[in-house]
């Protein structure tokens, strides 16, 4: 028997980043876990030790995020959400994809990474069988081909990915397509292609795809290579199979490809076979075998145990097409499940990558033929545990404008449809339109803002159909943050910090003070002389201000818009550390000495008078946050008046003095 190459999909992916800089990724799924998706595939994406909590790695995936604004997609099939044990929160474009025929079905995952030593960038690909969901990435058996794609280098695949992710766009007609899409699309414009099916006499890897327009899978693989699969030895595991007496796209591979010897995996659950007893026996007839994977690998962990019988047995979700001799193997590795929706134009949007493996050994069967016939269940289907009460309303919201907006994606327009959270009424909308966006009332958008702080799921109910709905949000620098509220001098010791690797361990440090999820020691208190508080407040201050001219300083890098993104989130955010949040602590008598927040108020006041000057462009860019910014620096005005009420007559005439030397072209704080 072959090896079975085995391997824990979230290490083979960070392996294969190796550190680089990610600048932006593409995920494809059909199941979509929010909630998992954040908390235990996105670290894999950033070179960081995250906390093992997993409130506090959430908030330093947040920080991690800021340069990325706009740059995380998962396109998902809106009718198999998975509400999990969590929600979504971080600034990932949540954009749901419903075809006219069938499901969508891909399981890609498309990141766009930079050498920071050399500059080069490359799109690490991602095609595999694995949902983003708990199941697919830790619990079940899958598989996945891993490549990479060098900018300005020669692929052979890029032209068919390229085609791919344009298709994105139209399949996702009801959304704006996310920035992370253009800059992959931008690379892969670059890659020259290669023409050539082989490369001394081995087949290069192929991007294959179905979906509105293409052909039939077996005639991409005819196309690809058909003289080579002819003859050879046929291996298919599939979870699912149609529900029928015979499987037609089985048929459709046997009749073109002839195999000498041909196995399928036999689907099974609790030790039924979850196929048709007439299919099982046409299998047999048309000579083919069923077959089962080895006890070892199917027990939890992967390992062989001694009692292998009685150990607990993962789910197969994987889908692969073996073809083989004794001498080579061409194998197709992806989400085609042996379903006539997965193999036929007009089904299930589709991905996978046919590739020849590289041998050390004589290619054989991997499934163990099945001697006995077995008990059967009830067939389970592609849409198994499929929330069959799909209502088709999408919903976003923008954190920046404070718009909530709803989409009615059926046949027909709808009635009114109520939107419920956790039981709890919210509002009702509709009649809609089909494919409008219509705008919710203000008091309705006020309510979403409110709900989405804490969950991104609605329940929607429209006559006797419900649904879960997911809110696509945007915005995402005033979204108010997830788990940290910091104190002014925090704040100010959170800008001085030098490197990102810094603010990691201090996000943890804070979280665990606050979250109560770890013994160690709290992070020290500032000084409290005056001088000590007064070089706290121009250090940090002076920080932040380096830090925003730096990411817009055109010179330095141009085009690059993720230090730019950076900047948006100090200067204008509501995150933990952004200046408008700070600033608006300053009106509170607890948030520290009136002196202090009076020295503050006038330094935030420089910092973004020099902002505006230098840098309009960017200071144009953020109504929103420029207003919260500049509504809470009228602060200084009453604050002025508390330093004067409590000292001499004479602070009058100094701070007359005082406050345009301080705000002038001569600035006490150096930015």
């Amino acid at each position: 028997m072959s090896r079975i190459p085995r391997e824990v999909l979230t290490e083979a992916l960070r392996t294969q980043i190796k550190g680089r800089e990610v600048l932006a990724a593409v995920f494809c799924t059909f199941r979509f876990d929010p909630g998992f998706f954040e908390r235990e595939i996105l670290p894999a994406l950033f070179d960081r030790h995250l906390h093992q909590d997993p409130q506090i790695r959430r908030a330093q995936l947040e920080e991690e995020l800021r340069p990325l604004a706009g740059r995380i997609a998962v396109y998902y099939d809106p009718r198999a959400i998975v509400t999990g044990d969590g929600t979504a929160c971080l600034d990932v474009g949540r954009i749901p994809v419903r075809p006219g025929t069938g499901y969508f079905h891909p399981k890609n995952a498309f990141i766009l990474v930079r050498d920071t030593s050399t500059g080069q960038r490359a799109l690490v690909v991602l095609t595999s069988s694995a949902n983003l969901t708990q199941a697919g990435w830790w619990e079940n058996v899958e598989c996945a081909h891993l490549e990479e794609i060098a900018g300005s280098g020669r692929s052979r695949t890029a032209p068919d990915i390229q085609r791919f992710l344009s298709d994105l766009r139209t399949l996702a007609r009801n959304f704006d397509t996310p920035a992370a899409l253009d800059d992959i699309l931008d690379l892969l414009g670059g890659v020259h292609p290669i023409a050539q099916r082989t490369a001394n006499r081995r087949l290069h890897p192929h991007f294959l795809s179905t979906g509105p327009g293409t052909p039939a899978l077996v005639d991409q693989l005819e196309a690809v290579a058909g003289r080579w699969l002819r003859h050879a030895d046929l291996e298919v595991l599939s979870p699912y199979l149609d529900e029928a007496d015979a499987s037609a796209p089985l048929e459709a591979l046997l009749d073109r490809f002839q195999p000498d010897r041909w196995r399928v995996l036999l689907p099974e659950e609790n030790g039924l076979a979850r196929c048709r007893p007439e299919l099982y026996e046409w299998v047999r007839e048309r000579g083919g075998e069923w077959g089962r994977l080895p006890r070892g690998l199917l027990a939890r962990g992967g390992r062989q145990t001694e009692q292998p019988a009685q150990a607990a047995r993962r789910t197969v979700h994987a889908k692969v097409y073996r073809f083989f001799t004794g001498e080579w193997e061409i194998t197709l590795v992806g989400s085609f499940n042996l379903t006539t929706p997965a193999h036929s134009p007009g089904g299930n949007v589709e991905s996978g990558v046919l590739s020849e493996v590289v041998v050390d050994q004589r290619p054989a069967f991997w499934l163990e033929a099945v001697e006995q016939t077995p008990p059967f269940a009830q067939p389970a289907g592609e849409d198994d545990g499929v929330d069959q009460d799909y209502l088709p309303l999408f919903a976003r919201y923008d954190w920046a404008s404070g718009q909530a907006e709803v989409l009615w994606d059926g046949g027909d327009g709808s009635g009114p449809v109520q939107v419920y959270d956790r039981g709890v009424h919210l509002f009702e909308v509709g009649p809609l339109e089909r494919a409008v966006w219509t705008l919710l009332t203000a008091d309705d958008a006020v309510t979403l803002r409110k709900r989405l702080r804490e969950t991104s799921f609605l329940t929607a109910v429209a006559g006797d159909r419900r649904g879960i709905v997911l809110v696509h949000e945007s915005g995402m620098a005033h979204r108010p943050s997830i788990l940290l509220d910091l104190s002014p001098a925090d704040i100010l010791r959170y800008w001085s910090m030098l490197s990102a690797e810094q603010r990691n361990t201090y996000l943890a440090m804070r979280g665990e003070a606050l979250h109560g999820a770890g013994e160690g020691p709290p992070p020290e208190s500032p000084p409290d002389t005056i001088f000590d508080r007064f070089a706290g407040v121009f250090h940090g201050f002076a920080a932040l201000g380096r830090a925003v001219r730096d990411a817009l300083d055109h010179d330095r890098d141009e085009h690059d818009p993720r230090r730019v993104e950076a900047a948006r989130f100090r200067m204008f955010g509501a995150k933990y550390d952004s200046l408008p949040v700070l600033v608006e602590q300053m009106a509170d008598e607890t948030a520290g000495e009136l002196l202090d927040r009076y020295l503050m108020v006038l330094c935030a006041r420089q910092l973004a008078d020099r902002v505006r000057r230098h840098h309009p462009d960017f200071w144009a860019s953020d109504p929103v946050g420029v207003a919260r910014l500049e509504k809470g620096l009228a602060v200084r005005a009453v604050l002025r008046e508390q330093v004067i009420a409590r000292n001499d007559a004479g602070m009058t005439e100094f701070l007359d003095w005082y406050e345009p030397r301080f705000l002038g072209e001569q600035p006490a704080v150096t930015a």
